[in-house]
């Protein structure tokens, strides 16, 4: 402390004070001012908080631009009447501020008639701070009005004052508030209260006005110690605070929503005064987190806080959310401060939760408010993590099908290069033969051997092309899957009379084993599953060398389920077996094992995953077993629905079919010249009397144009000008012609696959070849023509 100071500090009538000019907050106040503010006055405090009874006649409001400010006035500061200056000065460096000077006036003129004046004014300043005053001996019992409003008629304006303030307490106090009024102002109650020390009484309760309403005032009792210790003296005064009341009930209200509106969505809210260094809990529901307290200072909030944030993240927290580091941004114009905050709950676990601090701008005060909103984040970044777990195996998913579509496209390439191979070379051979064959027409023994490795290689070359198209119809979700009841056991008889030929050019045993107990009658796909077992079989044999075993066995687990039956089907090798590293990779497009014995072996490297497919499309699994040098083991488990009723067959089908069909007429239908010639003269070569019509609509006429079954079948192909086969078969079937749906209409056509026979059925045909068409398919067929005209022949026109 300076000398300056310690010397205003020395001065026992003089009060100084110094504030700031703009905000009226205290920079400086000696002693006597200290003292006469009952302990209030603090640095930064705006002095009508000190000295709300000086504001009446403030000292600031007399001065000029450039002159000081004087006037003569009571002082409550001194208690009696004094001269007030206010003159403007720097504070410090550069504050504008002002220093206020009370001293006590000294008298110059006769002293009744100065003295009356100076009550007068007196008088006068009480009544522009009060709306009412009242001065009393609490000791003796006595008062004295010296500020009376309308609702003290009929109490004296001095005299007892128990008895008039119990008067008052009735006529002007709210009945609600007229219990807590004589609990602080009584006469025995303040006695009690300043007995005890304490210097002034303060309530906030209801008083009526002169209107008959009710308003909030502030009732003070302040003790005059001045006056002498022996007896007990008090200034009861009331301050109309209605205005004030009102707002901070709105501003109660505004806070009371916010709180309200938050706790919806916030485990904690804190409304804090930065300017007071306070906070009160507004709400707390943020277990198993420790809490921090109902209210205290803003240091003991920070220091709760932190106690409890991971000590990894505390400097971070420190940062953003000290008291001077919120000062400092909002000053800066920031609105919000925000962090995702871990916490160390009393469960043991850290617990996230997202805390912003937000500037609230309010009319009611000039300090720093801020609310602190917190809510627990754990689902939020449980979630996100998912999402970014989902992400990364997005990204991964599209980088592994990224790799496999490169490898795919390789394999492709691969694929196309080993294809070109593979189709030239039945094609060389069936070009080259028929070159020869052109060359020697004479010869009949070469010609002979010509065409027959040119049909072993058109058969081949079929084969491929049909492979192919498999895998295209499987990849593009297009192959449906037949539901048809068939016999197990006729099935692998089938399957093995169809690859016995082949097995048995190469020397190879074969042996089909059927376990005993077999359900035989069954729902599925019979042609699919004759597919894969013949292909199946057909490996083993390519991959089998001359003289090698092969085997089938097929078998039924899980006998007593009564309505799905699981087969078991094993082919088994002794061949060359395979690899281990390519043993992952035999059942993907394209594949083929790198191994100079196969450099010879036909193939596209489609078989197998054509096999995987369909086994997985009849919901049933494949396994290979296989040793390098020793051989392989394929085994397939396909669910089957059982049927108890076994299955029939068309008795009026013959079981082989005849060599010729004289008598027979057949129309053709087919667009294509080439494949119209070869159909007609194969049908001629059969004793069969052919007609031709080159598109649907030919063919249409050339039946309404006869009379009805002049034509015994009708072979329709299917893709065809002006109108294909489908729509010219419903034209015929829908001509109104005698006995018209009786016509056997077999599709002969290159669309192969299960769905084409389905569409031929549907659009109204009998049955479908399949090109390329041969001399054994037609037989077939004709024969099945044959048979329904016998049946038929006494109800058939004359032709």
């Amino acid at each position: 402390m300076s000398d300056l100071e310690n010397l205003l500090d020395t001065l026992s009538e003089t009060c100084i004070y110094v504030i700031e000019e703009k905000s009226h907050r205290l920079l400086y106040f000696n002693c006597l001012s200290s003292d006469t503010s009952y302990g209030s006055a603090a640095l930064g405090k705006i002095c009508s908080e000190v000295w709300p009874e000086l504001c009446a006649n403030c000292p600031l409001n007399a001065m000029e631009k450039d002159l000081p400010g004087h006037i003569i006035c009571y002082s409550p500061l001194l208690k009696a009447t004094a001269d007030i200056t206010a003159t403007r000065i720097i504070w410090g460096e550069n504050t504008p501020a002002v220093a206020v000077v009370a001293r006590p006036h000294q008298l110059n003129m006769s002293g009744k008639q100065v003295l009356r004046k100076v009550e007068q004014v007196y008088v006068k300043s009480l009544v522009t701070v009060f709306d009412e005053c009242i001065i009393v001996n609490l000791s003796e019992d006595y008062y004295v009005n010296c500020q009376k409003d309308p609702l003290w008629s009929g109490i004296p304006e001095q005299g007892d004052f128990g008895e008039e303030n119990r008067r008052y307490a009735k006529k002007a106090v709210h009945p609600d508030d007229r219990q807590s009024f004589l609990r602080a102002f009584s006469r025995e109650a303040m006695l009690k209260f300043f007995g005890e020390g304490k210097k002034k009484i303060t309530r906030r309760l209801r008083r009526m006005t002169e209107s008959g309403a009710y308003h909030m005032v502030e009732f003070t009792a302040t003790r005059i110690e001045q006056l002498g210790d022996e007896q007990y003296w008090c200034v009861l005064v009331y301050r109309d605070i209605q205005e004030e009341y009102q707002l901070e009930q709105q501003r109660n209200l505004e806070v009371s929503q916010l709180a309200t509106a938050a706790r919806s969505a916030y485990q904690m809210v804190i409304a804090v005064n930065l300017t007071q260094n306070t906070y009160h809990m507004l709400e707390y529901n943020r277990f198993p987190v420790k809490n921090p307290g109902v209210k205290g200072t803003f240091q003991d909030l920070i220091r709760s806080e932190l106690s409890t944030v991971h000590p990894n993240y505390r400097e971070e927290f420190l940062q953003k959310f000290s008291h001077a580091s919120l000062i400092d941004a909002f000053s800066r114009g920031n609105h919000i401060v925000s962090m995702e905050v871990p916490h160390l709950g009393d469960d043991g676990s850290c617990h996230w939760n997202f805390t912003q601090v937000v500037h609230v701008d309010t009319p009611y005060t000039d300090d720093m408010i801020e609310i602190t909103l917190s809510r627990n984040i754990d689902e939020d970044r449980r979630v996100q993590k998912e999402a970014l777990e989902k992400e990364r195996r997005s990204k991964q998913l599209l980088e592994e099908a990224l790799e496999k579509a490169e490898k795919a496209s390789s394999a492709k390439s691969d694929f196309l290069s080993k294809m070109s191979h593979d189709i030239r070379t039945p094609l060389n051979a069936i070009l080259g033969m028929t070159e020869l064959a052109q060359r020697h027409t004479g010869e009949e023994d070469k010609l002979k051997d010509y065409l027959g490795k040119i049909s072993a290689s058109g058969t081949h070359l079929l084969g491929l092309i049909n492979e192919v198209l498999d895998v295209s119809k499987i990849e593009s979700g297009s192959v449906q899957l037949a539901n048809e009841n068939f016999s197990m056991n006729h099935l692998v008889q089938e399957t093995a009379e169809l690859v016995r030929l082949s097995m048995e050019r190469k020397h190879q045993t074969f042996s089909l084993t059927t376990a005993q107990g077999l359900h035989d009658q069954v729902l599925g796909d019979n042609q699919r599953l004759k597919q894969v077992l013949v292909n199946l079989l057909d490996n083993a044999s390519k991959y089998t060398d001359d003289g090698g075993r092969i085997t089938l066995s097929v078998a039924e687990l899980e006998k007593q389920d009564q309505r799905m039956g699981s087969y078991c089907f094993v082919v088994e090798d002794n061949g060359i077996g395979m690899k281990p590293d390519y043993l992952e990779h035999i059942f993907e497009p394209f594949s083929r094992a790198y191994d100079s014995r196969l450099s010879k072996i036909p193939g596209t490297g489609l078989g197998m995953t054509i096999v995987k497919n369909l086994i997985s499309m009849m919901g049933g699994t494949i396994q290979v077993e296989s040793e390098y040098g020793k051989g392989t083991r394929f085994t397939v488990l396909l669910p089957l629905e059982k049927c108890a009723a076994p299955v029939f067959t068309d008795a009026s089908c013959p079981t082989a079919a005849e060599e010729t069909f004289p008598g027979l007429r057949a129309l053709l239908v087919e667009d294509n010249e080439l494949n119209r010639q070869i159909a007609k003269e194969m049908l001629e070569l059969l004793l069969v009397a052919v007609d031709t019509a080159e598109n649907g609509q030919e063919a249409v006429e050339a039946i309404r144009n006869h009379a009805p079954l002049y034509y015994d079948i009708v072979f329709m192909d299917v893709q065809m000008p002006v109108l294909n086969g489908y729509e010219a078969t419903r034209e015929i079937r829908n001509s109104g012609m005698d006995r018209i749906g009786e016509l056997p209409i077999l599709a002969m056509t290159a669309d192969a696959f299960a769905e084409d026979v389905k569409k031929a059925l549907v659009a109204g045909m009998n049955g479908h070849l399949a090109k390329p068409i041969s001399i054994d398919g037609l037989k077939n067929a004709l024969s099945n023509c044959q048979a329904w005209k016998q049946r038929n022949s006494e109800q058939s026109p004359a032709q």
